[in-house]
């Protein structure tokens, strides 16, 4: 199959993007398929192996090119994590183009990327979550506004990734700080009552139309007080304990917990589902991620395989899922 993989992009994961794509290109390519390798810069243009891309659209599909070298796709694979890429957008853009696209679609797409309205969405359902609220940058919280929730408290840009822009704070004196750092990123942020030291439980999730199928939940053990951007990247004490050790009633409930949740928000593509555990064993959800990293080394794919389902394998269930789905909407 000839697949349009894209990576990189405008947002403040473009580095990761690159290497996630850069694995989900190796399996696909041992794999038997053609893949096209297209980087986003961080000006947002197409480059195939540093030339611009054009795209015609007075044909459907629409027509990609790049030194009049056809790239028509057969299928697209966004491995773009963050803002214009993971929330809709480009699934957007390839369902107007008329491209097959891998992953969650529009709408589960944009609510999963907007922490504050999948938190809404999440708690109609009775699922657990922390006392939490949202500001903007045009009506920000003084310190006062946040006397009933409690420190510590994380201070969350509502439509980032990748710990980028969140903060932990355990006093008031740090809030200004932490609204600045928020606020670089989105001018809407989610503010979360803290544990004092929760474990941090992930699943990774399959949804086609017969429904949502879960992994063994994984553990994150942070090598710092919480797993920051630099815990996740740059901290060699932080580890993934596979599957994580909970008790198998634990266990199950996190997995319905996350199948609930992915099917909430359109329950089609792949996904990440994370939560945060009390020192009591209760469960809160944490967010979504559509797009999450996705190397040899990410939590997402380890979990796959620790449940059966190996790189090759699992990326072949996205494509047919995506295939299948575009199917269904276009009738071809």
């Amino acid at each position: 199959m000839r697949i349009l993989l894209l990576s990189g992009g405008r947002s403040a994961e473009r580095d990761i993007s690159i290497v996630s794509g850069r694995f989900v290109s190796k399996v696909l390519a041992e794999s038997g398929h053609f893949v096209i390798p297209l980087e986003l810069d961080a000006r947002g243009r197409w480059h195939f192996h540093g030339s611009p891309v054009t795209i015609d659209t007075s044909v459907f599909p629409w027509a990609v090119t790049a030194d009049e070298v056809d790239l028509d796709p057969q299928l697209v694979f966004p491995v773009l994590h963050g803002p214009w890429g993971e929330d809709g957008t480009v699934q957007g853009l390839c369902s107007i183009a008329g491209w097959p696209c891998a992953g969650a679609g529009v709408m589960t797409s944009s609510v999963a990327m907007n922490k504050a309205v999948t938190r809404k969405l999440v708690s109609s359902s009775r699922i657990p979550v922390l006392p939490w609220m949202e500001f903007t940058s045009s009506a920000p919280p003084s310190a006062s506004d946040l006397k009933d929730l409690g420190f510590p408290l994380f201070i969350k840009p509502s439509r980032m990734g990748s710990s980028v822009g969140i903060s932990r704070i355990s006093e008031a004196a740090e809030l200004d700080d932490a609204l600045r750092a928020a606020f670089r990123y989105d001018s809407l942020i989610v503010i979360e009552k803290g544990l004092a030291n929760p474990r941090e439980i992930e699943v990774s999730v399959l949804g086609d139309r017969t429904g949502v199928t879960t992994s063994v939940p994984g553990e994150v053990v942070p090598g710092l007080d919480w797993y920051s951007y630099d815990a996740k990247y740059d901290c060699t004490d932080s580890r993934l304990d596979i599957p994580a050790d909970l008790e198998e009633e634990t266990a199950s409930i996190v997995r319905n917990y996350a199948e609930q949740a992915f099917a909430l928000l359109g329950g089609r593509g792949f996904a990440r589902v994370d939560f945060l555990m009390d020192a009591d064993d209760s469960i809160y959800f944490n967010e979504v991620n559509t797009i999450p990293g996705f190397t040899d080394i990410s939590m997402f794919a380890k979990l796959w395989t620790a449940s059966g389902t190996t790189p090759a394998v699992l990326l072949e269930k996205i494509l047919a899922e995506a295939l299948s789905r575009h199917s269904e909407r276009t009738g071809n």
